[in-house]
């Protein structure tokens, strides 16, 4: 009975020795993932913060005609030149992001809710401080953010290129704030419309800088 029982207790102090090492193992293994996790949530937090340093803070009420101006058409031109300016060679991270997701979408499919975001994550602290650059381009242009949005959905439209944000950089932010869940956060369709004539004309000039201006506007900036 004694060696029985003295058998026993090497099979418990045996077991716990492995279940130990097993957890530490599968601690080491698992804590770049979860480090990785907790690194992203933390950049992805100062987004809540970003949105305040906008100057203007007024509504903007589109034109039934939908038509945009000269000078809303230059200064959204600006802010692009702008950030693409402020971030130097580092901008080519977020364009190679936006080729890989547009390279890898077979038959036309959009890119994935969870492509995006993985994506994002990625280039988490890059596009935080893309952000910040926008931030200080709009304030620099007088831009309130729903002025801004609707003037960059209507150029890109204008330009025929659907290149909207797949990600709604409101709900992102929003989302960051009040620590809730990152799930349905895209962007809403924009409706099919006539684009004035008046638009077509006003982005011409720009065409040519449309390749440089998607990136940042497929991320929802």
């Amino acid at each position: 009975m004694k060696k029985l029982l003295v058998g026993c207790l090497v099979v418990l102090v045996l077991a716990g020795i492995v279940m130990v090492v097993g957890g530490y193992l599968l601690y080491r293994a698992a804590s770049p993932v979860i480090q990785d996790a907790r690194n992203y949530l933390q950049t992805l937090s100062e987004l809540g913060d970003l949105e305040k340093n906008i100057a203007n803070r007024s509504a903007y009420t589109a034109p039934a005609n939908g038509e945009l101006t000269e000078a809303q058409v230059e200064r959204f031109a600006r802010v692009q030149t702008s950030v693409k300016a402020a971030l130097g060679q580092r901008a080519r991270e977020i364009e190679e992001k936006y080729q890989y997701l547009e390279s890898n979408r077979p038959n036309d499919r959009q890119p994935t809710f969870g492509e995006v975001l993985n994506s994002l994550r990625e280039i988490g602290g890059l596009f935080v401080q893309a952000r910040r650059y926008q931030v200080d381009a709009l304030n620099k242009e007088s831009f309130s953010q729903s002025e801004y949005s609707w003037v960059r959905d209507r150029v890109f439209q204008a330009a025929g290129l659907e290149a909207v944000g797949r990600i709604d950089l409101k709900k992102l932010e929003e989302a960051a704030r009040q620590n809730t869940g990152l799930t349905d956060l895209k962007a809403p369709e924009l409706p099919k419309v006539d684009v004035p004539e008046k638009n077509r004309a006003l982005v011409k000039p720009y065409l040519g800088s449309m390749d440089e201006w998607i990136p940042l506007a497929f991320f929802g900036m």
